[in-house]
């Protein structure tokens, strides 16, 4: 018998962790009430699996180890193409163990439970399992430091590939919860509503992706073909939409990065003004939301009070006093410089606060020039993640059609 090449041994390798993943993903079904299938609550129950045992600091370290001097563009290229393979694989395994009884069934009845814990439901179960990991994965790579307890950006990915656009209202429960501050400003608070939000917006992401595996494999003898095709597809489209939107989320931290040092300890104002500024608008956007993130995870603070926070917060008065009470220059043109970069991440400038920045800038007495605020607003929003990533979506939309109608 002739020497397997590597190519060969290569997908033989690949074939055996995709069935190794899928008889994981067999017993995670098992483990669900039928009900939680037909809601979606599956997938908020993967999510919180994945997210969880997902090991950050161990999975930067193998892609410094892996890749090193490649630019997070080629790795992230790298990964969507490597996960791109194994979910055409699981595919066409789940497709070609798939009986036409199954598919029959599928087609007439919808989802049963013999068929969630059999090859379409656990196939269902891996791709999406991998796809998160591929949304972390690519989230280290961009340096972003994703919250477990709010997983917004992964689910925001999800939805534009899905064609299921985030709800509104998951922004404006947040700038409540933002505005609630914690009483050490350092930990993200989500409150109820928040969670409810994001929550019910994975249920619907989970009934979308159901209902796309019961198209998937709803059409007998094509069935391991369509499925290989939309998996590959569907998962580089995934990728290609995750590495637009954290590249651009990336590009405000490693501003902010170059503006504040780890080494020091920072006024109150700072996260205040920020905040402050970002909320003149009467909302908070996802864009200034990871701002402040980035701000509390990058930022020592002095000693406080929430009280002395929210005093801060809800008095433009009280801010702009104890911001003119800084007496070193440098933190003063930080402020300016964290505040601006606040302003302008989102792409929009309103007149409130373009007015306020003029206004602090005269009482910290440093210079800001609003035309090249209005500029920078322009190249953020020229790249507009809900922009960009409506764009993808539709071409992601077109090539899923296309496996379909082969």
């Amino acid at each position: 018998m002739p020497e397997q090449g590597p190519r060969r041994r290569e997908e033989e390798t690949i074939k055996a962790r995709v069935s190794e993943g899928l008889d994981e993903a067999r017993q995670f079904a098992k483990t669900l009430d039928f009900e939680q299938v037909k809601s979606g609550e599956w997938f908020v129950k993967l999510l919180q699996k994945v997210v969880h045992s997902y090991d950050r600091n161990a999975r930067a370290e193998y892609f410094q180890q892996k890749y090193p001097g490649l630019p997070p563009d080629d790795i992230a290229d790298i990964l969507t193409s490597v996960t791109s393979r194994y979910a055409a694989v699981a595919g066409g395994i789940a497709g070609a163990a798939a009986t036409s009884a199954q598919i029959t069934t599928l087609g007439t009845a919808g989802m049963t439970v013999p068929l969630f814990v059999g090859a379409i439901g656990t196939e269902m179960i891996y791709l999406s399992k991998i796809q998160l990991r591929l949304m972390l994965d690519l989230s280290v790579v961009y340096d972003l430091q994703l919250d477990p307890e709010d997983p917004e950006d992964v689910l925001m990915v999800f939805g534009y590939a899905m064609g299921v656009a985030p709800a509104e209202v998951i922004g404006t429960a947040a700038l409540q919860a933002a505005r609630g501050g914690t009483s050490t400003l350092v930990k993200k608070y989500i409150s109820k509503n928040v969670l409810k939000a994001i929550q019910d917006f994975a249920r619907k992401l989970g009934f979308k992706i159901l209902q796309r595996t019961i198209l998937k494999y709803a059409v007998p003898v094509v069935s391991a073909g369509v499925g290989s095709g939309y998996n590959y597809v569907s998962t580089r489209a995934l990728g290609g939409i995750a590495k637009s939107h954290f590249k651009n989320r990336g590009k405000v931290t490693a501003e902010l990065r170059a503006l504040v040092s780890r080494k020091n300890t920072y006024a109150l104002v700072f996260p205040a003004a920020a905040l402050y500024v970002a909320n003149l608008d009467g909302k908070l956007s996802s864009e200034e939301r990871e701002l402040y993130r980035a701000m509390l995870s990058r930022m020592s603070f002095a000693e406080h009070t929430p009280e002395e926070f929210q005093k801060l917060l809800d008095d433009e008065s009280n801010l702009i006093e104890a911001a003119a009470g800084l007496e070193d220059r440098e933190a003063c043109r930080t402020l300016m410089d964290v505040m601006v970069l606040m302003a302008v991440c989102d792409g929009e400038l309103p007149k409130k606060e373009g007015e306020f920045l003029g206004n602090i800038a005269a009482q910290l007495r440093v210079s800001v020039d609003l035309g090249e605020v209005e500029s920078r607003t322009r190249d953020y929003k020229s790249i507009a993640r809900q922009n960009l990533a409506a764009k993808v979506g539709d071409k992601v939309r077109g090539k899923i059609r296309n496996v379909f109608n082969k």
